[in-house]
């Protein structure tokens, strides 16, 4: 991970990871949107979370340290297990800035948007940093819809 507390301004940072139960996904991701949206408004975080197939895909913007901070919290999370970084760095504007946690659960809808960044299934833990953006990027404005 990228020192976030070597540099000032507005840090993104995007991250993957399967629910530990994936059974209860509608569940957790209730529960994760709830805390993140109270703490993420301290914190002057906005982002977005998708869930899908047991899995979740976040990016959070911000300050570099709280940015750290909130991916902490989450790597102690029992919620959350195989938690993989997939890009992290200082960020010249903030692309989520409509949600202090904007989240979308996948949908047979949203397929066309897996298949723009060339998955299946909602394997997230595979994409780069800009395939991840855009699909969350993507999901975010079918959001708004």
């Amino acid at each position: 991970m990228t020192d976030p507390l070597a540099r000032r301004g507005l840090y993104r940072l995007v991250y993957a990871s399967r629910a530990t139960d994936p059974a209860a996904i509608d569940e957790t991701l209730r529960a994760v949107v709830a805390k993140s949206i109270q703490n993420n408004r301290l914190d002057d975080i906005t982002g977005f979370l998708a869930a899908g197939e047991g899995r979740f895909l976040q990016v959070l913007e911000g300050p570099g340290q709280t940015v750290a901070q909130a991916y902490a919290r989450i790597g102690a999370d029992p919620r959350h297990d195989e938690i993989a970084l997939i890009a992290d760095g200082p960020a010249e504007r903030r692309l989520f800035s409509d949600w202090n946690m904007g989240q979308r659960r996948l949908e047979a809808q949203d397929a066309s948007a897996l298949s723009a960044v060339g998955l299946e299934h909602f394997t997230p833990a595979g994409l780069d940093g800009e395939r991840a953006i855009r699909l969350l990027s993507l999901l975010g404005a079918r959001h708004l819809r």
